[in-house]
């Protein structure tokens, strides 16, 4: 985890995976499937965020795992999913469902 593919790649991975989700989620699954997706991703940043809030003085090298987690994976997930939710919801306003 502490290679430079990690800082390249995941952010990366986690908008595409994150756009995929969200119009699945939204465009075949349902608004309330969406929401879901949603919710269980606020739900790891916001464990990710404790984690971080719970680092102490002089324990810095602790917090690199959770920021990495949380800025490069999950924000730009959450984001992604969100976006591709929007999406997926207009295709299928458009196709009638």
């Amino acid at each position: 985890m502490t290679g430079i593919s990690t800082f390249a790649y995941l952010p990366l991975a986690a908008l595409v995976l994150g756009v995929f989700a969200g119009f699945v989620a939204a465009h075949w699954l349902g608004l309330r499937a969406l929401f879901w997706l949603i919710g269980l991703t606020s739900v790891v940043a916001l464990v990710l965020i404790v984690r971080l809030a719970g680092v102490g003085a002089g324990e810095e090298e602790r917090a690199f795992g959770p920021f990495v987690w949380l800025t490069g994976g999950v924000l730009p997930f959450l984001f992604a999913a969100i976006m591709g939710g929007v999406g997926g919801r207009s295709l299928a306003a458009r196709a009638g469902r």
